[in-house]
């Protein structure tokens, strides 16, 4: 049997190796728009969060929340079926 500590090294240099990665940036440009409070409160309302729940989210959490919710009405030509999701 292994200890935690003789295999943990080992863990954690497979697991930063994996963090790096050489894919480029899709961003071209940097986003200097900055968001107020008040914006920020009312994408929250938008997607139903009250303010006790903030506690439990980040700003990137809201924010990707918001960004699914707009993306609802996106209608797919093709969607995956189980035959599909057991071929990747």
């Amino acid at each position: 049997m292994f200890s935690i500590y003789e295999v943990l090294p080992e863990i954690l240099e497979l697991w930063g190796a994996n963090l790096q990665t050489q894919v480029p940036s899709k961003k071209v440009t940097s986003t200097t728009r900055e968001m107020p409070t008040a914006l920020f409160l009312l994408r929250c309302t938008e997607i139903g969060i009250s303010i006790s729940e903030l506690d439990l989210l980040t700003i990137g959490m809201v924010l990707d929340i918001w960004t699914e919710k707009s993306n609802d009405g996106v209608k797919y030509s093709k969607v995956a079926g189980q035959a599909e999701f057991d071929k990747f």
